[in-house]
């Protein structure tokens, strides 16, 4: 579809007109291409769309040199002038996407400003261009989107011939319009009712077959469709490499692939990194500009994160154990080591000294012992007593423990990526992790079941694919902490894991918490003698008690950083 605007501004000429000079300056958020000119012109603009571009036509100077400025910042790609036709100098202003413009002319300059689609970027002008004046911003009324811009017209059409039918177009739209002349006779029948004239001509042109192809000139020439094409197949092939700058020349086959004939080929060069297009001259004429828009600078983004883990695990126990033993008859030796009077002289030798348990099986004794399987591992406080009652000795001891144990783990990546682009970092290891295939066992070699190998990454690992828009940036992130621990059984691994996944928008150089977990485990056991470990006050005297509180704390924060030019 041919997107076209047309105002005309005029001004009174006072002296020979000239242009004297360019600039392309940011005005808050907009962009602002001047054309300094001295001297009166009358100025014609008008907007094009695939590729995007504003033209602007100054009636005055003529003897003006043709020029090609590449810009590369505030949304415009470059800037060309030249001679259009005798006293007409065209400027043409190549965009990075459509948008909505405004044209203010003054005394000494024309401005053209819209949208600043793009980031900041630093001022540019010729050599020897004036200095500015205070800068014109479009009215401050809200922007009509571009399409409602389009006029709109209303046309019916009974058995009219095409040329008759392309002179009413081109008197509305103030557009050089023609025919060719073996179409110029067509009977055209249409009606169209309040449609942008564009889109109205588009539609008649394609009900009967027809077609406009924009001359280097801006004349619109309707042909033939089946003409064309055929013409295009007539058309000896030619070969054309295009280097590419900013991107992959692999990520440009498929997009370029998709404008060219059956008897095209795309190939990319990896070590040159372009693209070598064999195709008829129109076809890549249509080409050189998509490529021009896809190889665009990509900005990049620098982001730091901050991954924090805090473990904390607070331990308190108290235990009592009783052991009661009968010198000269039953003994359980689990906790403190006994005697048995081998010779029986009733001395006990330290070669009689018995770890085992020992049963009187003639006579009356008695043994006991409490809590002996429930030791406080690692006290800090041990208190032995013991108590001889003729040949019984009570043996007591009392453990305690109190413990608060703190890690703090702290992982600081940092990853530069281009835009739209996904970028991982990992601190870690790669965990071997053994698969059994039982299935294959019936059909294996030997009948024996297949075993593999794979690879679990495991450590710190961050994935992020930043979206620049404007002085923003939106992340798509995933942050991981994991581990593998050997599980109590014999399936291999158990892997711990800690993450976050999100999608959040952060400011430039901002920092924002995408994340925080805290996890509180709290365990209590109490164990002890049936029936004496439930009194009140001496229940405590007849048991273990155990607490322990677990708190797991994760914490992760991210700080974009665009990087500019």
């Amino acid at each position: 579809m041919i997107s076209i605007i047309a105002l005309s501004l005029a001004a009174l000429a006072s002296g020979p007109p000239a242009v004297t000079g360019f600039r392309v300056v940011p005005v808050a958020d907009r962009t602002e291409v001047v054309i300094q000119v001295d001297g009166g012109v009358t100025m014609t603009d008008f907007a094009l769309t695939e590729p995007s571009r504003i033209v602007i036509d100054l009636t005055g100077p003529d003897a003006i040199a043709r020029a090609e400025h590449r810009i590369m910042r505030g949304g415009v790609r470059s800037l060309r002038v030249g001679p259009f036709q005798p006293g007409i100098a065209r400027v043409v202003i190549d965009l990075d996407e459509n948008v909505v413009y405004h044209v203010e002319r003054t005394e000494t300059a024309v401005r053209v400003s819209f949208p600043n689609p793009a980031e900041s970027f630093e001022a540019w002008s010729t050599p020897g261009a004036a200095p500015l004046g205070p800068p014109v911003l479009p009215p401050t009324e809200p922007a009509t989107p571009l399409l409602q811009q389009l006029q709109n017209i209303t046309v019916m059409f009974v058995e009219e011939p095409l040329a008759n039918v392309l002179a009413g177009f081109a008197d509305f739209a103030n557009r050089s319009i023609i025919a060719n002349n073996d179409v110029k006779t067509r009977a055209i029948t249409a009606e169209v009712r309040n449609q942008p004239w564009d889109v109205a001509l588009e539609a008649i042109l394609k009900a009967n077959n027809l077609v406009a192809v924009e001359q280097e000139s801006g004349v619109l020439l309707v042909l033939d469709a089946a003409q064309v094409q055929q013409r295009q197949q007539e058309e000896p092939l030619e070969s054309r490499q295009y280097v590419i700058r900013y991107v992959s020349a692999d990520t440009l086959v498929e997009p370029v692939r998709g404008m060219v004939t059956d008897r095209g080929r795309v190939v990319a060069n990896r070590t040159t990194n372009s693209l070598l297009v064999t195709e008829s001259p129109s076809v890549l004429n249509r080409i050189e500009p998509l490529i021009q828009q896809l190889d665009a600078r990509v900005p990049q983004v620098n982001i730091s994160a901050t991954i924090a883990f805090v473990d904390r695990t607070a331990l308190e126990q108290v235990g009592l154990t009783y052991d009661v033993k009968d010198s000269r008859g039953n003994q359980l030796n689990q906790r403190v080591s006994g005697f048995v009077d081998g010779n029986g002289d009733g001395l006990f030798q330290a070669s009689e000294a018995t770890s085992e348990d020992v049963v009187l099986l003639g006579g009356n004794s008695v043994a006991a012992l409490a809590n002996a399987n429930l030791p406080v591992p690692n006290p800090a406080l041990q208190l032995v007593s013991s108590l001889v009652l003729g040949r019984h000795t009570l043996i007591s001891f009392l453990e305690a423990l109190q413990s608060v144990t703190m890690s703090d783990i702290q992982a600081k990546p940092v990853v530069t990526v281009m835009n739209h682009r996904e970028a991982e970092i990992q601190v870690g290891q790669r965990t071997p992790v053994r698969v059994i295939d039982a299935a294959s066992a019936a059909g294996g070699q030997g009948g024996f079941p297949i075993a593999t190998v794979d690879y679990v990454n495991t450590g710190v690992i961050l994935r992020v694919t930043p979206h620049i828009t404007g002085d923003q940036v939106m992340l798509d992130l995933v942050a991981e902490r994991s581990d593998a621990v050997p599980a109590p059984s014999d399936i291999g691994f158990v892997f711990t894991t800690q993450n976050a996944r999100t999608q959040v928008l952060v400011s430039d150089g901002e920092t924002t918490v995408i994340g925080g977990l805290t996890i509180t485990e709290k365990s209590k056991v109490r164990a002890g003698i049936p029936l004496l470990m439930d009194l009140p006050v001496l229940g405590a005297l007849f048991r273990n008690t155990r607490e322990q509180e677990n708190k797991r704390d994760l914490l992760i924060m991210v700080t974009p950083h665009i990087v500019r030019n």
